[in-house]
Formats: C-alpha cells, structure tokens, sequence
C-alpha cells in the first residue's frame, strides 16, 4: 500500500496533477485529495493520512490557520506544505507551526517532491536548524 497520501489543494487542475502523479507511484496511496481548508483536518483523522501535502494559499486565506490543528489531529503525519510563495518569512512562520518542509512550486521536481512525501525522516521538526540566541556575556 505504501505512505498514505492527503493532498490539499485549492486549484482543481493542481490537485488532480497531484493526485495522478502520486497514485502513478506505487510506494504512495492518495487516500484523500481535498480542495477546502475547513475539510483538510477531518479528512486527515479520518484517512489516518501519513504524509500530508498541503498548498499554502487558498484564495484569501492561507493553510497557516490549519496547521496547529493538522499537527495535533495527526501528530505523527509528515507534513508537506507546497507553495509558490518565495517569502522566507512565510515559511519560517509555517515550519514553526507544524509543517515539516516547505517546497516551492517552481523550484521542485515531483520527484523531489515524493522523495520528502516519502521520507519523513528528511525535515523532521528536531531536525531543523534552531534559531540564533544571544548569550549574555559575564
């Protein structure tokens, strides 16, 4: 059956390309593919989604409001967010709310792309590197 795939996205035409190419790929198993953010945390408790691909802009709004709520729902998902954004400040702002990597669009083959769909190990939380303190001095 291979990782249980959720991908949540707001363009019809971007989550049907998603669908098809990871459903082309034996090691992953689409189970859910969505279109709403308010469906994405219901879908991924009840698929039991183990990776999560997630689009950051939906329309006015942006998958951050979801994220503390997707990690709590499925502590143990790999969360994936997909985004054509090139804001490092966005994505910094994502990965500390519960996303494990961030990928841009433009910038990502769909084989990179299945390889962190498929490796949660790439990106884990413990892994990131922590930010800068400033040490007082004596």
């Amino acid at each position: 059956m291979g990782r249980r795939v959720l991908v949540v996205d707001d363009e019809p035409d971007i989550l049907d390309l998603l669908t098809m190419l990871f459903e082309d790929d034996d090691r992953c198993t689409v189970v859910a593919a969505v279109g709403e953010l308010d469906a994405a945390v219901s879908a991924a408790v009840e698929v039991e989604a183990d990776s999560i691909v997630l689009d950051l802009m939906f329309g006015h709004r942006t998958s951050v409001e979801i994220l503390p709520a997707l990690r709590r729902a499925r502590p143990e998902a790999h969360i994936v967010v997909f985004t054509s954004s090139r804001r490092a400040a966005m994505a910094a702002g994502v990965l500390d709310l519960g996303a494990d990597v961030v990928v841009q669009k433009v910038s990502v083959s769909f084989e990179a792309l299945t390889d962190l769909v498929l490796n949660p190990q790439i990106a884990l939380p413990e892994q990131r590197p922590q930010p800068c303190r400033t040490v007082p001095r004596d």
